[in-house]
């Protein structure tokens, strides 16, 4: 529940999705994403589809994605009805993609941060790779994803820039609010070499709006809070502004910022 004028969102009950791994090796969804179809009473979670930032371990537990049914009149998510699904079959098929699959984010391997839901569909970003300067959404089909075959899916090629990747996408009422950082991770233990070009410091809110040719627009760079950008939550989608609050990993309680975004003014 999101109160705007007490400045306070309140979740609910934890939802299991998976049952629990045995011994040491638990299993991990590696949440990267959560979007909502408020007219369908559904919710979405995304698995990042990607290896371990340190060991480079690859799960399959982490290529999930499921839909979760929330009863109308209660608010409560119905575990009878929480069905899981994976772009891992059609990531494996796609002649873009399939390369970066089970590779390291150091080395511009696939990862899936951010997820939203607009006009029936289900849109995915991806951290990784970036291929000469150019990201990736995914369009998803959520029947045919959660159908049992092959998910329909469309893959949206944007000009991000070289090495920047999505690590957050958000609907708003003309378009996408896209967050983006960089494709690459630090250097690790395990890796040590990283084909990150900068430090992780520099977020930017780019908007795109589909159409014949995949053009985005950068709304500006985000001023220096602690902690590294995550996530993207719009909490007001009007005609001269969207109001949004972004949440950082690293920062204290994610160190939750609000903050306004003008839209270009037309004549």
């Amino acid at each position: 529940t999101i109160d705007t004028a007490a400045r306070r969102i309140s979740g609910g009950e934890l939802v299991p999705l998976l049952s629990p791994g045995k011994g040491k090796k638990k299993k991990e969804i590696d949440i990267e994403g959560i979007a909502v179809s408020p007219k369908d009473n559904r919710y979405y979670v995304t698995g990042s589809h990607g290896t371990g930032k340190k060991k480079g371990d690859f799960q399959p537990s982490r290529c999930g994605v499921f839909e979760l049914t929330v009863d109308p009149a209660t608010g409560e998510v119905r575990p009878d009805q929480i069905r899981q699904a994976s772009l891992l079959p059609w990531l494996e098929k796609n002649a873009e993609l399939k390369a970066f699959i089970r590779q390291p984010l150091q080395q511009n391997g696939f990862n899936i941060e951010g997820l939203t839901f607009s006009g029936g569909k289900l849109y995915f970003g991806v951290r990784g790779p970036n291929v000469a300067g150019t990201g990736f959404v995914i369009e998803a089909d959520p029947d045919s994803l959660f159908s049992g075959g092959m998910p329909d899916c469309r893959l949206h090629k944007l000009p991000l820039g070289e090495g920047r990747g999505i690590r957050e996408i958000a609907a708003v009422e003309n378009g996408f609010l896209i967050l983006t950082g960089n494709a690459s991770a630090e250097a690790s233990e395990k890796f040590p070499v990283s084909l990150s070009r900068s430090g992780d410091g520099r977020f930017e809110v780019l908007h795109w709006q589909p159409g014949k040719t995949e053009t985005v627009s950068r709304v500006g760079t985000l001023p220096s809070f602690p902690g590294k950008a995550e996530a993207l939550l719009v909490l007001e989608d009007q005609k001269n502004y969207v109001d949004v609050l972004v949440l950082f990993d690293g920062a204290q309680d994610g160190g939750p910022r609000s903050l306004r975004l003008h839209r270009p003014q037309t004549n």
